[in-house]
């Protein structure tokens, strides 16, 4: 029953409503005219995305406002059906909280820190605006495929949001036999499975850039964990754009961190007692840089951005209120928050969905801690905050 209505969708100047509210209208008549019969399966919501020339977020507020009036109900797992008007389906009168539960070593106190929070507080959001809970699920020192599993098992969950770095065979293990899941903050294109992640390598890109056309020749980069994918994407991306404006390998100092404050302030300290400074110092992550300043702070003889320009990532809420301001790439982490749960929910709701990789663009975002090198040039677009 993927077409019972020709009806098409007013766009442009000649619509009146919004394409939502067509869609829900289309579908509330196809329903009083028994087109879609009481307890029938209406279209999933990727058919009647196909069937309307939408997406999936248009198609999801049209069926949001049929159940709100009662006229659909849902059940995990098996898909969106018209109600009984003469008797209350059993599950609407049993108001189920889907349980989703969240995953992964960042949670740990060693990994935990304001980036991470931030995508909690959007999936936090996001789960309870759709009358869902959180389950937090204590990976600890959990390391064997066999106690992944486990510990997903025993937790009855609805869902599971697998966040950051897992290994690609254990992953591949608990996509398969767990619960249906979304990867979240890894790009995972070795396994069969939907996944929301930043374009690491694109913001790394932007910032590099901003410095060289700020005119900085003899720059130090600030690496995270080498066994992390987001650090090696992040300098990679950088040292790409660098090679390519004839800055030479000689010219640029590595110097390791593990993306925390603390190895950023020591960063620091190591770079003044060695004596010989770059002009800028691109740090893999926000907390290292913002380490870094206040190293320079604390010595005295090099100010930022005056004497030295420092850059940072992932615009995390500390980069706008440290002095001065950092630049830093900005990723909008309660974005990804809120488009994983909006992907984990279409699983549930239809688990033959085919997998999906969505990819969060990142943006340059100007403050006060670059200023020109010198070599001194004009620098791109972008926008300041």
């Amino acid at each position: 029953m993927l077409n019972p209505s020709s009806k098409s969708l007013h766009r442009g100047r000649a619509r009146s409503k919004y394409l939502y509210r067509q869609i829900s209208d289309h579908l509330r008549q196809d329903i009083k005219e028994l087109k879609y019969p009481p307890l029938s399966r209406v279209p999933s919501m990727d058919d009647l995305a196909i069937r309307y020339k939408v997406n999936k977020i248009t198609v999801r507020k049209a069926l949001t406002e049929l159940r709100a009036e009662g006229l659909l109900y849902s059940v995990p797992a098996q898909g969106t059906f018209v109600s009984d008007p003469t008797a209350i389906p059993p599950r609407r009168v049993k108001s189920q909280l889907l349980s989703v539960g969240l995953l992964g070593h960042v949670l740990m106190k060693t990994g935990f820190g304001p980036y991470h929070l931030e995508i909690i507080s959007g999936i936090q959001a996001e789960l309870s605006r759709n009358s869902a809970s959180l389950v937090i699920l204590p990976a600890g020192d959990i390391y064997q495929q066999g106690e992944y599993l486990a510990l997903v098992r025993q937790a009855h969950l609805d869902a599971v949001i697998y966040l950051g770095q897992i290994p690609h065979q254990i992953l591949g293990h608990l996509i398969r036999q767990g619960p249906p899941a979304v990867i979240a903050d890894m790009p995972s294109q070795l396994i069969n499975a939907d996944t929301v992640y930043f374009d690491n390598r694109a913001g790394a890109e932007a910032a590099a850039t901003h410095l060289a056309e700020l005119g900085h020749r003899h720059i130090a980069i600030l690496t995270g964990p080498a066994d992390q994918v987001v650090s090696v994407e992040r300098e990679e991306g950088a040292l790409a754009v660098w090679a390519a404006r004839g800055i030479p390998p000689t010219a640029i100092r590595k110097l390791h961190g593990d993306f925390t404050r603390d190895s950023g302030r020591k960063a620091g300290e190591q770079l003044l007692k060695a004596g010989s400074m770059p002009s800028a110092i691109f740090a893999l992550n926000d907390e290292m840089a913002i380490g870094l300043m206040e190293a320079f702070r604390a010595d005295g003889r090099y100010r930022v951005p005056q004497d030295i320009s420092i850059l940072g990532f992932d615009d995390i809420f500390w980069a706008n209120s440290c002095v001065p301001a950092l630049t830093s790439v900005r990723l909008d982490k309660g974005l990804l928050g809120r488009m994983t749960v909006q992907r984990i929910l279409d699983r549930i709701q239809e688990p033959s969905l085919a997998s999906s990789s969505t990819k969060v663009e990142p943006q340059l975002v100007l403050r006060n801690s670059t200023a020109q090198g010198p070599a001194g040039a004009a620098g791109p677009d972008v926008i300041t905050s």
